[in-house]
């Protein structure tokens, strides 16, 4: 393929899927370090989307959060230790007893340490998941965020004035947190959309966190067969990966934590012949 061709394709696939897919509830004007900055008090936090709360949404695979930036802290980024991710849903459209966090949550992203990099007040900045989370859009979203170091405490995200959507407490254990709370996250979050066929998996292969930073899993919908060999081009064609893939495989995991940013071509092959492919993107 000509590289004007796949370069564009890329870029518009990721267009795609920043601006049409992203599911939002924006926008709030009010900064917040009670997210993803104040260690001493808000380590542990959760925040609840009703469906009502959400544009866009729909029933899919979510692959990637998205956060605004805030005007405190902001322009040196932020560096968390131990940070995690996890989610849930549920029909409560509340916190039990107003102030009792939910359970039986599934990790998402689990990092040692984690950079947000700098950016500007108001723009929006993505968290690429580990692993993907089936959304159902009739019921409540649950994000829970969790730290246990900060390098920058007053790093701020938007937020809008809403009690009763959000708990925050320093302590991952505690099964309370504090209920007195008014700010309350805009949020965004990329899908991978349902096809809408029932009784079987779409075919094809889907790539994820996409973009990514350092690795990316691979995910092989039927039709694999006989794959034997993944490598990765890209946009003028060079092999800049490759490498075996074990006979009949669904999953694997690829590190691209040494490829430069920009667009690429993922494909597995049987005996040299293309089987599956999908495009990839890289940033940091």
């Amino acid at each position: 393929m000509p590289y004007r061709t796949l370069f564009t394709l890329c870029t518009a696939a990721l267009l795609l899927n920043t601006q049409a897919q992203m599911v939002q509830k924006c926008c709030g004007s009010s900064n917040s370090t009670f997210l993803l900055g104040n260690l001493s008090t808000a380590s542990h936090s959760q925040c609840i989307y009703t469906p009502a709360d959400l544009t866009n949404a729909q029933p899919g695979a979510i692959t990637t959060l998205f956060y605004r930036y805030g005007t405190t802290g902001v322009a040196d980024g932020n560096t968390l230790t131990d940070f995690m991710i996890r989610l849930v849903q549920t029909t409560e459209t509340a916190f039990p007893n107003g102030n009792t966090f939910f359970t039986g949550l599934d990790t998402v992203l689990m990092a040692a340490s984690y950079d947000i990099h700098p950016g500007i007040s108001g723009d929006w900045f993505a968290i690429p998941l580990d692993d993907t989370f089936d959304y159902d859009e009739t019921l409540t979203l649950v994000v829970d965020i969790s730290f246990s170091g900060s390098l920058t405490t007053n790093f701020g995200t938007m937020s809008t004035s809403m009690a009763g959507r959000k708990l925050y407490w320093n302590d991952v254990t505690s099964p309370t947190g504090q209920s007195l709370v008014s700010s309350w996250q805009d949020i965004g979050f990329d899908l991978e959309l349902s096809t809408g066929i029932h009784g079987a998996e779409a075919m094809g292969m889907v790539l994820y966190p996409n973009p990514a930073q350092s690795h990316m899993k691979v995910l092989l919908r039927g039709g694999q067969g006989g794959s034997d060999r993944l490598s990765m081009r890209d946009a003028a064609g060079r092999v800049v990966l490759e490498a075996p893939w074990p006979v009949g495989a669904e999953r694997g995991t690829i590190d691209v934590g040494e490829l430069a940013p920009g667009c690429y071509l993922v494909q597995v092959t049987a005996k040299g012949i293309p089987v599956m492919s999908a495009r990839a993107v890289i940033a940091r």
